[in-house]
């Protein structure tokens, strides 16, 4: 049955037992509280294992060489070896069991391979040989076992089939398995071991693969290194040389496995007398009770078969009968073909057309066979296909990533399924689907019409597939009826905080928070720590353990979904944290919130790739943002609005804009409908159609307002208070306040300068008194914006500005009242001069409300920074030639002043094209020097015997050329191409740029008290005074108020859903038709082929 052409047809199921694991096959390690000695592991091996010597010496009639039918010589044989004639010679009676005398490490000769083996009787006990596996060879308990026969002769591996035993690996070391094989170093043995090699060279101890190699004792070549020196007490290395060029039978080792089980019968040269201790371990194993096992409680087993003869045949039809699933590989010829040609037959099974198949594919082999053995192999092909469930057929040409993980897994769902005890355990299957990532098979085998599932059913194995990030079948789980709010307790979120995150994610975490200490971040940052704080008290004492003011535990409770959403994101689970997004109420709020944490969260991450997905994440949910806010301002453009200041505890209280600004989401704050509502606010109450030029008239013609000269959004429903109304309104309007501010603020500029030009006198003027006052007001106004922002104050660079004008206006203040030190007041005038200029140039701030000269603002703060690098690079020019050029000129300069002149001044005119004259001696003049260095004169250059300058010309002269290109050409054409790139990129986004930096004007404007400056000083006497009476006063404690308990906020949110399943129906409509469209492409393409060939067959047909 080839295993993607198989139906499903198992359909009828009952009710089961459902079990209370969270994981399937998890990696168990076997705890041992004794720690074994080599002495102990000795004795342990020589009681409980032992190996066969032949006893009887009875002559091969067939053999030239006198050789017992045991395969060994008279002198090979054990001291009081007996004769014994003519008599059929069998293990059990012939043979004698001692301890084994061959175990220990085995260590490849120029090759640098260890490995552990042991030889051991061929009637040794299961148990006792798994006992040495995990107790003393302290194998970690394997979660699968993987036993692969056929291809044991010496051949080359196709291609395809190499991928496919890449690919078995791959799954044996991803699922912590054991890989059974004959341990030769020929054929798929020898390849299987090279490509464990390969995938343990850059792995952990603990992430090795475990490869188990099961050979005859009597088949090894060179065995003899490995019997253990007499006087060898303690544990053996044993030296092993592989001779691959070696002419005879015997097989080497391969040095590739990890361990290495060699079965002794007392034979020699006779294959095939491990099968039977390898089924007895494969059985025992599969039958071991195992409680966290979901495969019916015990380890699964499945049989990979390729190639292969006899003994392959013999492999597979034992795994049958104890019911192991088989993957058989089509293609790979000999026994596996003829088991997947049948198996995908249709026609009846007779023994005729078992034999056809055989004489198909193993001509050779079977004109050898005797009729007796003929009969034997087609009885044993039949017996394997009386179980067609337990076979799994894949075929080599479609040899993919996936195709031997879905047959590994479909051929234990299929063994799993039709198991007697285990046929009903539909929580068992499912588990089983989950952990090999089965959609199809579960979505078609156990989600059926016929079945109908609670929540409490499905929270074991959603739980799974949130640990495995399963995202296509936590989907599926919520399609069938699990709740999702009831599943995530506080158990389970604390379970997922704890032992399924990232350490490396709380540290970036907790750097994040430290770095920008946001109000989301540290949020964040408090519950993690509040699911973490258990493991914090299981390893500090009760004396050390310090308290930390966490979260109110019902605030996770109210919003599990959020906190589940945020676990997903910060763990990077991308399509994960994409469904439960969709399950999450306040989307929009939701996807902001995600962008702002993974953004943070990138720039303190030391691995760059990790850092790149997180912002590949990060643009893709603002993305989502847009897209979710675009359909709902589509359908009702109010309660779109109402989302941007929607505001919500599970996000430190943030709303969409505030995290859109955090976050730098440019595209999000420039989209049409943010820009509209921020419009609104910038207005007021003034209707956005009003010209700006109507506004600012009125401004200075107040009677325009009450003559319909300024039209507003609505109009006053009482007449009586029609005309206060509209001044009202007018004149709290953010862009009013703003016009006022403006204005007042370049009068207060204009006074500024006058008093420094024309009216600086020795005692302060009234003007000057007044302009006193407008600082005042300003340093109020400052004192409110840090009041509110907190720490946030000095982010903003404008506002450092505003902080240092005024510092330098009081410092101006204390040196300018002390009149009578004429150095004090002139001092004081200084510094208001140069802090005129730090008031004039907090001017450009205004100008970020243009569309043309806010992206400018934008250009000229980059390029500061640009200039700064360039500075860097222009000082290392400049200080090297400096220093050089002094040094080479003078002699002596103790002069500082003229040493800074010299080295930095001068270098740095030269960069503008003022040309040094004293490096040219033709051309020197001492009347500008000095030469005592008593004048206000350079020092004059060094002079020689002749009173000549004594530097060299051909030093100098070449030297200033050299600087002046790297500087003049080089440098500053470096600096201009850093300013072109700056602003090209500033100008693809210039729309985009200015409409996010519009935001932080508004914002300032919509945040400040709706009185003009400087008549906001009023208002400011008059909140300092209410404060201080509500100090006299009782202090009132007001409750928090609860998000999502208000009416309108929880209309909103449903809302929001709806347009949230209309945007996800758009979003898969539009990839439904993507994909049909490139399938129709795809069959213009194949009708375009079929053509072609068509003209060129008919063309060779006329050349014939």
């Amino acid at each position: 049955m080839n295993f993607k052409k198989i139906k499903y047809t198992m359909r009828s199921r009952r009710n089961g037992t459902l079990e209370s694991s969270k994981s399937l096959y998890s990696s168990i390690s076997r705890s041992t509280d004794l720690s074994y000695s080599e002495n102990d592991l000795v004795h342990f091996i020589q009681e409980n294992f032992k190996k066969r010597d032949c006893v009887f010496f009875t002559k091969d009639t067939k053999s030239i060489d006198n050789l017992c039918k045991c395969g060994y010589s008279k002198s090979q044989h054990v001291e009081g070896t007996q004769m014994s004639n003519h008599e059929k010679w069998n293990y059990k009676k012939h043979t004698k069991e001692s301890p084994t005398d061959a175990f220990g490490d085995i260590e490849f000769e120029n090759l640098g391979k260890t490995g552990k083996y042991i030889r051991l009787s061929c009637d040794t006990d299961a148990e006792t040989l798994y006992d040495l596996m995990t107790q003393h060879w302290q194998l970690k308990t394997p979660n699968l076992i993987i036993s692969v026969t056929g291809g044991a002769k010496n051949f080359a591996l196709k291609p395809r089939m190499r991928k496919i035993v890449s690919r078995l690996i791959y799954i044996a070391q991803s699922k912590g398995a054991w890989i059974f094989t004959g341990g030769t170093h020929y054929g798929l043995m020898k390849y299987i071991g090279e490509v464990v090699r390969d995938n343990t060279i850059s792995r952990s101890s603990e992430e090795n693969v475990v490869a188990i190699g099961i050979a005859a004792w009597g088949m090894v070549s060179n065995r003899e290194s490995l019997i253990r020196n007499c006087s060898a007490e303690m544990y053996y290395s044993a030296p092993y040389i592989m001779d691959d060029l070696k002419r005879d039978p015997l097989y080497c080792l391969d040095n590739n496995h990890t361990h290495l089980i060699l079965v002794d019968n007392g034979t020699n040269g006779y294959p095939g007398i491990e099968a039977k201790l390898r089924t007895q371990l494969e059985k025992y194993i599969s039958e071991r009770i195992m409680p966290d096992s979901n495969y019916g409680g015990k380890i699964p087993i499945v049989c990979f078969a390729q190639g292969g003869g006899i003994e392959t045949l013999k492999a597979i039809n034992t795994a049958v009968k104890s019911k192991i699933p088989c993957v058989v590989v089509e293609g790979s010829g000999q026994i596996a073909d003829v088991i997947a040609s049948i198996a995908e037959s249709e026609g009846s099974l007779t023994s005729s057309s078992v034999k056809e198949k055989l004489l198909r594919y193993l001509p050779r082999t079977l004109s050898r066979l005797t009729e007796e053995e003929t009969e034997n192999w087609i009885k044993w092909i039949k017996e394997v296909l009386e179980n067609p469930h337990l076979l799994t057929v894949i075929k080599i040409e479609e040899a993919g990533d996936e195709i031997v993980s879905n047959a590994i897994s479909f051929a234990l769902y299929k063994a799993f399924s039709t198991n007697e005890q285990d046929k009903d355990n539909w929580n068992g299957q499912l588990k089983l689907l989950l952990e090999w990532n089965q959609l199809d098979l579960a979505s078609e085998e156990i989600f059926t019409n016929d079945r109908r599932w609670e929540s409490a059913d499905l929270q074991d194995v959603m739980f799974t597939a949130l640990v495995k990030d399963r995202p296509k079948f936590v989907r599926l789980f919520l399609e069938n009826g699990l709740n999702l709010r009831k599943f995530l307790t506080n158990d389970v979120l604390t379970d997922l905080y704890t032992n399924n995150f990232s350490s490396l994610v709380f540290k970036n975490l907790q750097i994040a928070k430290n770095s920008y200490n946001d109000a989301l971040l540290t949020f964040v940052w408090k519950m993690v720590e509040d699911f973490r704080k258990g493991l914090k008290k299981e390893d500090k004492s009760s004396k050390d353990d310090i308290e930390i003011q966490l979260l109110d535990a019902s605030l996770i409770s109210r919003h599990p979904l959020q906190v589940l959403f945020i676990w997903a994101v910060l763990q990077n689970k991308k399509e994960l944290s994409k469904v439960i997004w969709e399950q999450t109420r306040g989307c929009t709020l939701a996807a902001l919130g995600a962008s702002k944490l993974l953004k943070s969260l990138a720039k303190v991450k030391n691995d760059i790739n990790a850092a790149g997905e997180s912002e590949e994440l990060a643009n893709e949910y603002e993305t989502r943002a847009v897209e979710l806010f675009t359909e709902c301002y589509s359908s009702d453009e109010d309660l779109a609005e109402q989302l941007l200041i929607y505001s919500c505890e599970a996000w430190g209280g943030s709303n969409c804009l505030e995290l859109a600004v955090e976050a730098k989401d440019q595209q999000f704050i420039a989209q049409p409908g943010v820009q509209n509502f921020l419009s609104k606010q910038w207005y007021g109450e003034i209707s956005r159609d009003t010209k700006n030029w109507k506004i600012i008239l009125c401004l200075f013609l107040f009677p325009l307002i009450g003559c319909g000269f300024i039209s507003f959004r609505k109009k006053p429903t009482e007449r009586s208070k029609k005309m206060f109304l509209y001044y009202a309104w007018f004149f709290t309007s953010p862009f009013v306040v703003f016009s006022w501010t403006v204005i007042f603020y370049i009068a207060f500029l204009l006074l500024f300068a006058y008093v420094l030009l024309m009216d600086f006198q020795k005692e302060p003027t009234m003007l000057e008194l007044i302009l006193y006052v407008l600082v005042f007001i300003l340093l109020c106004d400052e004192v409110r914006q840090w009041y509110m922002n907190g720490s946030k104050y000095f982010t903003d660079l404008w506002n450092v500005m505003d902080t240092l004008g005024i510092f330098y206006f009081i410092i101006g203040i204390v040196f300018r009242l002390h009149s009578s030190n004429e150095a004090s007041w002139y001092s004081g005038r200084v510094i208001f001069c140069l802090d005129y200029i730090i008031f004039t140039l907090r001017l450009i701030h205004i100008f970020t409300v243009s569309r043309n000269l806010g992206p400018k603002i934008i250009m000229l703060q980059r390029m500061l920074i640009d200039v700064f690098f360039f500075l860097f690079l222009f000082a290392v020019w400049m200080v090297a030639f400096g220093v050089a050029r002094q040094g080479i000129l003078r002699k002596n300069e103790h002069r500082w002043e003229w040493i800074f002149r010299s080295v930095v001044y001068e270098p740095y005119l030269v960069m503008f094209g003022h040309y040094p004259t004293d490096i040219d001696g033709t051309t020197y003049d001492f009347n500008h020097c000095t030469v005592t260095g008593n004048e206000s004169k350079p020092l004059c250059v060094e002079l020689d015997s002749n009173n000549l300058p004594r530097f060299p010309e051909w030093i100098t002269i070449p030297l200033v050329c050299i600087y002046m290109l790297s500087t003049n050409i080089l440098l500053v054409n470096l600096l201009i191409a850093m300013f072109g790139y700056t602003v090209g990129s500033v100008q693809e986004n210039n729309d985009q740029v200015w409409k996010f930096q519009r935001y932080f004007l508004i914002q300032e404007y919509c945040s400040r008290l709706t009185i003009p400056f400087p008549f906001v000083i009023f208002a400011y006497i008059y909140m300092v005074m209410r404060k201080l009476l509500k100090c006299c006063c009782k202090n009132e404690c007001k409750q928090p108020s609860i998000c999502c308990s208000k009416n309108e906020d929880n209309e909103t949110l449903a809302w929001e859903a709806v347009m949230k399943e209309n945007y996800l129906v758009k979003i898969n409509i539009k990839a439904n038709d993507s994909s049909e469209e490139m399938a129709q492409r795809f069959r213009q393409l194949d009708m375009k082929l079929n053509d072609l060939k068509g003209l060129l067959k008919d063309f060779a047909n006329k050349l014939r």
